[in-house]
């Protein structure tokens, strides 16, 4: 059984979509330190955006970071990219954390990509750090091959795998996805 596991990204660019296709199971990051400047947020539409979180430690974990004013920034994303993409804006909840609102909208895109893939959160798992933490979750979730994205490869070996097949896949950077389903 081939797991993926990725930070959540909200609006993801393809190759995102393209690993959780390659994999029966796919595991959210949600509790990964938020990397400033990562992709959780923000993406290009072409053009860079950002969705604003309100003020946090930068040692704050995925699972616990929310939206400032997300229906403002709703306004401001159909403002400044264009894009006809209420159908996915509708589904980011105030109240919710930034990786439900992330697996929410992933789960739609998915399901109008015509991937069903079952979605887990690392934080319901329990695992270890690092190249163990992800062999934790492989085993956990009865799987036998871990597939990861192109830039896994800086980070990640078979030899650190042992039993563990060590997979990654090909993609290519691009814009979101969101850019690709909604643009007129």
């Amino acid at each position: 059984m081939r797991i993926g596991v990725h930070q959540p990204y909200l609006f993801a660019y393809p190759g995102y979509y393209q690993l959780i296709g390659s994999v029966d199971k796919f595991v959210f990051g949600d509790d990964y330190q938020y990397i400033k400047g990562g992709y959780i947020n923000r993406n290009f539409f072409p053009r860079p955006f950002t969705f604003r979180l309100r003020k946090h430690s930068n040692y704050d974990k995925i699972k616990d970071l929310y939206f400032f004013d997300i229906e403002d920034d709703k306004k401001r994303f159909k403002r400044v990219t264009g894009l006809k993409a209420d159908k996915y804006l509708d589904l980011l909840k105030q109240g919710d954390s930034i990786s439900v609102n992330v697996a929410r909208v992933t789960r739609a895109i998915c399901d109008e990509l015509d991937i069903h893939t079952p979605f887990y959160f690392s934080s319901d798992l329990k695992h270890g750090k690092f190249a163990e933490g992800v062999i934790d979750m492989v085993k956990a979730l009865g799987g036998d091959t871990y597939v990861n994205a192109p830039g896994g490869r800086s980070l990640y070996n078979q030899d650190m795998f042992g039993k563990i097949t060590l997979e990654f896949i090909d993609t290519k950077p691009s814009p979101s996805i969101l850019y690709e389903l909604c643009r007129e």
